[in-house]
């Protein structure tokens, strides 16, 4: 089967700022995304824990143009003053039209 290459968005965002990512994603392009309620170990500690909130993690396939877009504006928007991990791998998908307002079908 033919293969599309895509850029894969992970971001982990403390969860009350996860409805203004989702809307940033969607407003930068990208056609959706996929949102987990994750917990886990860093830097800071563990989280979530009895006073936090849980973390929320958000996934977005799209181009590489877009994934760009999103790492700028979030790094910009949250970094300062909210917990936020953002990384960016290549993927290969199946369908890649859904990912994108572009047709990527050759004809």
């Amino acid at each position: 089967m033919k293969t599309v290459s895509m850029k894969r968005v992970t971001m982990v965002v403390e969860d009350t700022i996860e409805p203004l990512v989702v809307k940033d994603v969607h407003d930068l392009g990208a056609t959706g995304y996929t949102y987990t309620v994750v917990h886990g170990e860093g830097a800071k500690g563990t989280r979530p824990n009895q006073w936090d909130g849980p973390n929320a993690k958000i996934e977005v396939i799209t181009t590489a143009e877009i994934a760009d877009r999103i790492l700028e504006h979030v790094a910009k928007t949250y970094f300062e003053h909210s917990a936020v991990i953002i990384f960016v791998d290549d993927v290969e998908v199946l369908r890649g039209e859904k990912f994108t307002h572009i047709n990527l079908r050759k004809t």
